[in-house]
């Protein structure tokens, strides 16, 4: 005899969400961020792209380990996240609760959670200490920084990877942008792109 494992609350709150787009977008200004990792997750792998660029606008965490979810990546739930960056970057002024500044592509194996509430980067920082929110950067546009191996992305993205380098170009070139591109390359990364 063997058994199903029970959801959790959490579980069955997040999949509630998700079988309304417009429930679980009009919800994100007032949905702890405990919910978020799980909620974006979850909208990610399901490719509902409409959660997913609204999330990008109201992140509440500093980081992004997108990354962390890479097996997933399709062209429609990755330009979801490129369209709610180009919204933000937009912005004379950021939505309140948006505390984005790192979005990393790098591949790391551990859990998608701990990486949006543990880190400033999507790295392991040495100690656990709690974040601080920053009153003189609060509501006001900030700078995001792309974090991605060229190579990494070059494999995982296929086809779409040249357009991923165009809107990386295209942004970093743009004025009025505060936009702050970090690719790190091996020996096969074109020099040229930057």
């Amino acid at each position: 005899m063997s058994f199903q494992a029970v959801p959790t609350l959490q579980q069955l709150a997040i999949q509630g969400l998700l079988t309304d787009e417009d429930l679980s977008i009009s919800a994100l200004e007032r949905l702890h961020t405990f919910f978020y990792p799980p909620l974006f997750e979850q909208a990610f792998i399901n490719r509902q792209t409409n959660v997913v660029k609204a999330m990008i606008i109201s992140w509440p965490f500093p980081c992004l380990p997108l990354g962390s979810l890479i097996q997933y990546v399709h062209e429609d739930n990755f330009q979801a996240v490129l369209d709610g960056m180009d919204w933000l970057l937009n912005q004379p002024v950021w939505p309140k609760q948006c505390r984005l500044q790192v979005l990393n592509l790098h591949h790391i194996e551990s859990g998608f959670e701990e990486r949006c509430v543990r880190t400033q980067n999507g790295f392991s920082r040495p100690k656990k200490e709690p974040l601080k929110k920053d009153p003189t950067t609060e509501g006001k546009q900030q700078t995001l920084k792309v974090l991605a191996e060229y190579t990494h992305i070059f494999r995982t993205l296929k086809d779409y990877s040249d357009h991923f380098m165009q809107w990386l170009k295209l942004r970093k070139d743009r004025q009025g942008f505060s936009l702050n591109i970090t690719l790190t390359c091996n020996s096969l990364c074109n020099p040229g792109w930057f």
